[in-house]
């Protein structure tokens, strides 16, 4: 197999799903994910998941983690989210094909949300007793949180710079990762090496490579403002495709729960 020395350049947790990121220096690995990645999500109703596909206006939730909580901000707008030790009772969410039991936030937090989204919603945590499992198909036995599929999201510079120069000759802006909300950004491999990856280590802490990662509107909503536009989609639909589905990164999984991150850290991957 192929081995290429890469850097970590950049990590980023989503602790509300589909709201803003948060760059770190650092993460911890945990059964799920990074530590605090996508645990908390907001339903609608049926208790079924949002996300900026339908409401766009999620791109300007902004997230701090405290050490009480997290922070929300949403313009001038301010609230404060607590950790949830117990809820009683649970009740059941639906994140695309999966059922599970989460605990909801009490309705002064929901209104909040509500309110500024201008959509009825429900603030919810998954707490370590749910059992969500990716996709067997491409990694069995392994757990996920409110992410769409896999615990980690691999992506790499070059093929950043590759199709910003594209958009930039099509007289459209370049872009920044954040528009594809990664967990791992990695630097040091040739656009488009990571749809050859099969594994990624960092000294003991592997990662299995398992799924290209599908892409949808989301990556034409502005990060900061909400804003949705034709591209990159547009331009990706001519040079980022994959079994008729247009693709950036690559989802993967580690058998590890426990180990850190740091920005910085060399590693390698490995292709076939």
């Amino acid at each position: 197999m192929d081995k290429t020395e890469v850097t970590l350049s950049a990590l980023w947790i989503y602790p509300l799903k589909s709201a803003r990121g948060i760059q770190v220096p650092q993460a911890e690995l945990s059964a799920m994910g990074l530590k605090h990645d996508r645990r908390w999500m907001l339903v609608n109703s049926d208790g079924r998941f949002l996300s900026q596909r339908e409401v766009p206006a999620m791109a300007q939730l902004a997230i701090d983690i405290t050490p009480q909580g997290l922070r929300c901000r949403f313009q001038a707008h301010e609230c404060h989210i607590p950790f949830l030790q117990q809820a009683s009772p649970p009740r059941q969410v639906k994140i695309w094909r999966s059922e599970v039991l989460a605990w909801a936030y009490p309705m002064s937090i929901n209104q909040w949300f509500s309110e500024r989204l201008n959509t009825p919603c429900t603030l919810v945590y998954m707490p370590e007793s749910t059992h969500r499992e990716t996709n067997p198909l491409y990694a069995k036995g392994k757990r996920v949180s409110f992410a769409d599929g896999y615990p980690y999201l691999l992506t790499n510079t070059a093929s950043l710079t590759q199709l910003n120069q594209r958009l930039q000759a099509v007289g459209h802006p370049a872009i920044s990762m954040e528009r594809f909300r990664p967990n791992l950004v990695l630097e040091g491999a040739q656009a488009h090496a990571e749809y050859h990856w099969k594994s990624l280590h960092f000294q003991s802490l592997i990662f299995e490579v398992v799924k290209p990662c599908e892409r949808c509107v989301i990556v034409n909503t502005d990060p900061q403002s909400g804003e949705r536009y034709q591209e990159p989609l547009r331009t990706m639909h001519h040079h980022n495709r994959f079994q008729d589905a247009i693709i950036f990164g690559q989802n993967a999984c580690s058998p590890q729960n426990t180990g850190t991150l740091t920005v910085g850290l060399k590693g390698h991957v490995y292709a076939n």
